[in-house]
């Protein structure tokens, strides 16, 4: 789903969403040197794996936030996580490194990669910024939103502490 039919399926379900556009940018860190006044929760979203590669799911952290891999694997019940790779993004979610959203999730066929959100970005606003599957841009929307948008499609969305 490219950026467009995402903007149209937002709007067709109702969501509010703000919409910012720059220079293309592979990072969330990049991208705040365009949002750096913007006050809504900037995360990071990491595509992991179990090693096993029965199980994959997408960690979203505050973007300053490293993830505690001993932790992240007692939250999500397994004993084994590393970072899926490029080959992966593209099979799983039709997507390249630096473009990994929440909403690459709705490329996923199988609906079985869970959406995995760190509780402290939730506690910090109500509003979250993610790419709409486009590098250039950035949308701003209400966490319920984001979480009503994918469960409509299958997707699970959790809330673990990182």
């Amino acid at each position: 789903m490219d950026s467009q039919e995402l903007l149209s399926l937002l709007d067709k379900h109702d969501v509010t969403y703000q919409a910012f556009t720059y220079p293309a940018v592979s990072t969330s860190k990049e991208a705040d040197q365009y949002l750096k006044d913007e006050t809504f929760v900037k995360c990071k979203n990491l595509f992991i794996k179990t090693r096993d590669k029965k199980s994959y799911f997408l960690v979203m952290l505050p973007e300053n936030k490293k993830i505690d891999w001993k932790k992240a694997q007692k939250e999500l019940f397994t004993s084994s996580l590393t970072m899926a790779d490029e080959d992966e993004l593209m099979e799983k979610l039709k997507v390249k490194r630096g473009l990994v959203s929440p909403f690459s999730l709705l490329n996923d066929e199988t609906n079985t990669i869970p959406l995995v959100i760190d509780q402290e970005a939730m506690e910090e606003n109500n509003f979250v910024g993610v790419h709409p599957n486009d590098n250039t841009k950035t949308i701003s929307l209400q966490w319920i939103d984001l979480a009503r948008i994918l469960s409509s499609y299958g997707h699970l969305v959790e809330e673990r502490s990182f």
